[in-house]
Order: structure tokens, then sequence, then C-alpha cells
């Protein structure tokens, strides 16, 4: 009989505050397949059973959270949002607004882990689970990019399933026009 393991509260990050200036226009708003890939983001953080989901890096959203340097980079969102939700949840599933293809298969084995450690997929920085206690402490200017801040938190990486020919990669990020047009063409 496997146990369940208790991953204690745990709430969904999505990573919202960049610039777009690739994209040049904010992706949070884009849409694809009908929604946009913020509610998009927000709908796969529910189906893997995250039930308090946050938007770092928009204030201007119902459930965002303010960077402390706004466009200081994700590292620096994850870190300041660890700071806002510490007595709100042990642990943050944190998924990137700009990866529409990620799917249940890319989270739920993040969340089977080992409680109170971070996990991340081989050669892959998000998404990832961060427990929020580990990150007090951690000096920001030190932690410059998330694969910096996992190696800190010495995340386990998960080994990635080789792609198959024809399938789209679900850990590409849509960061230009291009990016979109390519996302256009799998839907259809």
């Amino acid at each position: 009989m496997i146990q369940a393991v208790d991953m204690g509260r745990i709430a969904g990050l999505i990573l919202a505050g960049g610039q777009s200036s690739r994209m040049g226009r904010d992706k949070a708003l884009l849409t694809w397949q009908g929604e946009t890939l913020l509610s998009r983001a927000r709908t796969l953080l529910r189906n893997a059973g995250v039930d308090m989901i946050f938007v770092g890096g928009r204030p201007d959203q119902p459930d965002g959270l303010p960077d402390s340097e706004p466009h200081a980079g994700p590292a620096r969102a994850i870190l300041d949002a660890a700071g806002l939700l510490r007595d709100r949840c042990d642990q943050m599933l944190v998924i990137p607004v700009d990866m529409p293809l990620l799917g249940p298969d890319q989270l739920s084995p993040l969340l089977g882990g080992h409680p109170g450690r971070a996990h991340c997929w081989q050669g892959h920085p998000l998404p990832a689970l961060i427990p929020v206690a580990a990150c007090d402490g951690l000096a920001n200017d030190a932690i410059y990019s998330i694969k910096r801040l996992l190696t800190t938190l010495d995340a386990n990486p998960l080994a990635v399933a080789p792609i198959l020919a024809g399938q789209p990669d679900p850990f590409s990020n849509i960061n230009t026009p291009e990016a979109l047009a390519s996302l256009d063409a799998i839907s259809r």
C-alpha cells in the first residue's frame, strides 16, 4: 500500500510580472484557444489540486502579489512571494504564465516528492515546487536566477521523459510573436 505524503499547505504562484519586451505586449493577456495565458495557468493549478493561487508581480490582479523591485527577475519574484505567503502556505508550486503547454503530467510529479524539499525537472527550472521556509534568509541580491535559487535550495531534479517526434515541448516558453504563431499552429 502506498502512503500518501502530506505536502502541507500548497499555494500556486504564477510568475507574470515580466516586461514582455520580446513579445511586445503583456503575455499574461495573450489569448490562446479562447482564454488568456493567465487564465490557463490558473486553471492548470486548480486542476492540480491547488486552491490558493497568486500571481507574482501583478498587484493589479485580485490575487496579485507585488514585487519588491519590479522587473528584477523571476527568482526575486519567487523570494518576494515566499516572504509574503510565509504564514499562508508551506510550499509554492511555481509556474510561468508563458508556458501554456504545461499539463498535469508536468505538475503532479512535483507534488509527489519529499515535503520540505524543492523539486523541479532536470534541465528545466520551471515549473518547480519551492518550500517557503527554505527561502527565509536568502539574500535577494545573491539569487539572480531561478537556476541559482534551485541550486541553493538543493532542488531534486526529476527525470524528463523524451519528447516524441512531432510532439510539442510542454516546457516551451512563449516569448516572441513567432513563438505565439507556432503555438497557434499546434492548435489547428
